[in-house]
């Protein structure tokens, strides 16, 4: 895969390290055991792989258009590779033909079915239709690929659905595990917060917004939903102090303007 491509997707998904003395070791293995291994995954032609990495550019520029017309001069040479359908998929996904972007993202899938971030955006797709128990499904075969290096995001998505769904303590759990796999992520902070809060349980929220700081400390948003939780709890000090810290550390933002209006009260 180009690196165009990587960067488009995870950074280190395809990533694969093949020691030559394994290889060799593996070779002899089989060659005594009769046993056919698995035929790793073919790489696109040159010319196929050119064009590729220049969709995969205009993608990132934000051309999905230009995209499409690069990948489409490839379609037929390109079909059989699990990366022409991903990127596909998300060209379409961008022109909002999901219909299309859908059917690519199968094709990637039905290709290679460990394709952890294809089945994540097809769940995405489905997730935008409403299309729930699709989307499920798909973040779900997402989540059991042991060799996809974010799942982190299937979760979240998984929260997001089930919080669509009214189903709160499911939507709770998936954004607790998706900070398991990744304590630095924004927005399951965002949301787990956001979750508790819409239970009005406000101390359970202070608890992960005082984690999500911890993680960004100097995130205003976060500090200032801290801070007024801490307010509601009636910690009046412990609201002053992050009113105080937003002010310093992002005295122009809109968070700061607001936490001038709390001071002007607790301070009063």
């Amino acid at each position: 895969m180009s690196p165009l491509l990587k960067k488009l997707t995870s950074p280190s998904l395809f990533h694969r390290v093949w020691w030559c003395c394994a290889l060799l070791f593996l070779g002899l293995l089989l060659a005594l055991t009769g046993c056919a291994g698995k035929n790793p995954e073919p790489s696109p032609p040159k010319q196929v792989q050119a064009h590729l990495d220049v969709a995969s550019a205009f993608l990132r520029e934000g051309r999905p258009r230009r995209s499409l017309k690069e990948l489409l001069t490839v379609q037929e040479k390109a079909d059989a590779y699990p990366d022409f359908h991903f990127l596909a998929g998300i060209t379409y996904t961008e022109l909002e033909d999901s219909d299309k972007a859908v059917k690519h993202f199968r094709q990637a899938v039905e290709i290679k079915p460990d394709f952890g971030e294809a089945w994540n955006n097809l769940g995405q797709v489905h997730a935008t239709n409403q299309q729930w128990d699709k989307a499920i499904q798909a973040f779900e075969r997402a989540l059991e690929i042991q060799t996809y290096f974010t799942p982190e995001f299937p979760a979240f998505n998984l929260a997001t659905v089930y919080k669509a769904q009214g189903e709160y303590d499911r939507a709770i759990s998936y954004a607790e595990k998706a900070l398991k796999f990744n304590w630095r992520y924004l927005r399951a902070y965002q949301l787990i917060s956001k979750l508790y809060l819409d239970l009005e349980r406000t101390k359970q929220a202070a608890v992960w917004l005082k984690r999500g700081v911890k993680a960004f400390p100097d995130n205003a948003s976060l500090m200032y939903r801290l801070a007024v939780c801490q307010h509601s709890l009636g910690h009046t000090s412990d609201a002053i102090y992050w009113f105080k810290r937003i002010k310093k550390i992002q005295p122009n933002s809109k968070e700061a303007r607001d936490a001038q209006d709390y001071l002007d009260i607790l301070e009063d």
